[in-house]
């Protein structure tokens, strides 16, 4: 099977950083043109050098947009500046979050409805920013980076793992939507992957490695594992598929 996507255009946002940046770079080599939504914040300019290094290096196509997922607007300018570009947008993942572990005492206002619209709220602004151009051309991927932890409960906090539980509602709603007009509609589901999101949850490298007693497969999910997934469901093999919220744990979240 040969996921190539040689004159199709993808954005990524939270494309700097963990599963974001190996989703990137991964389209990337696959012949992707790439556009990367990051914010401005140090980590993420820094992450973005990084890949966007790797991906010239190869050979590759990238462009990249500081834009923040919360603003409608700028989401409209992200879409905008990718047709500019590219003259296309085909593929949409939905990558930017974050979570801040916090008890349910400790969970602010300000944290919760900011885990949320970053979380849920962001994707859903990328989304219909994107849909309008993916309805006119009758075709469309569009791919969120939810979270197992929509299921189990875990994620660190209640606000993440409620946003990502309505990044699942969301999948089915729109792929019952989008479906006629070409557009499918997919989740994937992570856990267990080490990412700045697992060291955050548990900096300690002994606790954390505990964690590997509830995989089945018997290690950490890297981000690029979670990245192949993404690319098969962006791919011609995956258009009879849509509405689903795939778990991609290494078998942890149903031992």
């Amino acid at each position: 099977m040969n996921l190539e996507f040689k004159g199709k255009t993808v954005i990524v946002t939270g494309g700097s950083r963990g599963i974001g940046a190996a989703i990137s770079v991964l389209f990337a080599e696959s012949g992707a043109n790439v556009m990367i939504d990051y914010l401005p914040v140090d980590k993420d300019i820094e992450g973005l050098k990084q890949v966007e290094q790797d991906i010239r290096d190869n050979g590759g196509i990238v462009e990249s947009v500081a834009a923040d997922v919360t603003s409608p607007e700028a989401m409209e300018d992200l879409c905008s500046k990718t047709l500019d570009r590219f003259g296309g947008l085909d593929i949409l993942v939905n990558s930017a979050g974050f979570t801040r572990p916090a008890k349910v005492q400790d969970l602010s206002a300000d944290l919760w409805s900011s885990g949320i619209e970053v979380n849920l709220s962001g994707a859903y602004y990328a989304t219909r920013a994107a849909c309008g151009h993916m309805i006119s051309e009758g075709a469309g991927r569009i791919i969120y980076i939810g979270s197992a932890g929509s299921i189990t409960g875990g994620g660190g906090s209640a606000a993440y793992s409620a946003a990502k539980a309505g990044i699942n509602g969301l999948v089915r709603a729109l792929s019952k939507e989008l479906a006629p007009r070409g557009i499918t509609v997919n989740a994937v589901l992570p856990a267990l992957i080490e990412t700045d999101l697992l060291r955050d949850k548990e900096p300690d490298p002994q606790k954390r490695n505990k964690y590997i007693e509830r995989i089945p497969v018997g290690r950490f999910g890297t981000p690029r594992d979670v990245a192949y997934t993404v690319l098969f469901l962006a791919s011609e093999y995956a258009g009879f598929i849509t509405g689903q919220n795939i778990i991609v744990d290494g078998g942890a979240t149903y031992k």
